[in-house]
């Protein structure tokens, strides 16, 4: 196999396993060991998380290696307003567009996530999306933005969707509707329609994630507090490091 196909296999295996908390936030990635678990040299290893770390999923530190980054309400609201701005602006393209074939095959990929979520499957619920949004914003003709798309969706987002939404049910079917109502709004030719209808949801799950952050369910996965520090002892500790004193 061709090193470049190791980088990519690596890569892809390690974005899943971070989006469905295989490899959970705040543990350490060693890439002796990862090179073991995939059957390569840590040259693709390497490679795969220096672009999990552009990515924000993982964190490299000097000395220290690397893990797997934390989550936070800021980020994932950054994520979603990305997200967000590349789907609303390609919307009045996608109803201009759209054909009855495309909303008959869009239809039925609505109906089969509504079947995911009574089936409480988390990761089909997510695939079958996934495919939604790829197959309704593939009409704008725009390669870039359905790879720029996909790659939220499919890599740093998973895990808040998991950790966030999927384990309650009103934040679960708050999202169900979001792309429920999204499409009838498509399909009623209504492209502002469909951005407002998003807007609301969105307002209205990022409250409830908002009151649950101290919830034993998702507390786990936030980064820890670190204890204060006097800013006598941070300068007295960086004045020892720079004169070699500690060992960092």
């Amino acid at each position: 196999m061709h090193l470049r196909t190791f980088k990519a296999a690596v890569y892809a295996s390690m974005v899943r396993m971070i989006g469905e908390l295989e490899l959970p936030p705040g543990v350490r990635l060693v890439e002796e060991e990862l090179a073991h678990r995939f059957a390569v040299s840590k040259t693709p290893v390497r490679e795969a998380l220096l672009r999990l770390e552009a990515d924000g999923l993982v964190k490299i530190e000097p000395y220290h290696g690397a893990r797997v980054t934390w989550l936070s309400l800021e980020e994932y609201q950054e994520l979603l307003f990305m997200q967000d701005a590349l789907e609303h602006a390609a919307l009045p393209l996608v109803v201009a567009d759209i054909t009855e074939r495309d909303l008959k095959a869009i239809g039925e990929l609505v109906e089969r996530t509504r079947r995911k979520r009574l089936e409480g499957d988390s990761h089909g619920f997510s695939v079958v999306g996934a495919q939604f949004h790829e197959r309704l914003f593939t009409i704008a003709h725009s390669p870039r933005l359905i790879r720029a798309v996909m790659s939220l969706i499919t890599g740093p987002t998973r895990r808040y969707e998991k950790v966030f939404m999927h384990q309650y049910a009103d934040t679960w079917d708050l999202e169900m509707d979001i792309l429920s109502g999204r499409f009838e709004h498509v399909r009623a030719g209504d492209a502002a329609g469909a951005t407002e209808h998003v807007r609301r949801g969105r307002a209205e799950m990022l409250t409830l994630i908002r009151q649950r952050l101290d919830d034993p369910a998702i507390a786990p996965y936030l980064a820890p507090a670190e204890p204060a520090r006097s800013s006598r002892r941070r300068r007295t500790r960086a004045a020892m490091v720079v004169g070699g004193i500690l060992d960092c």
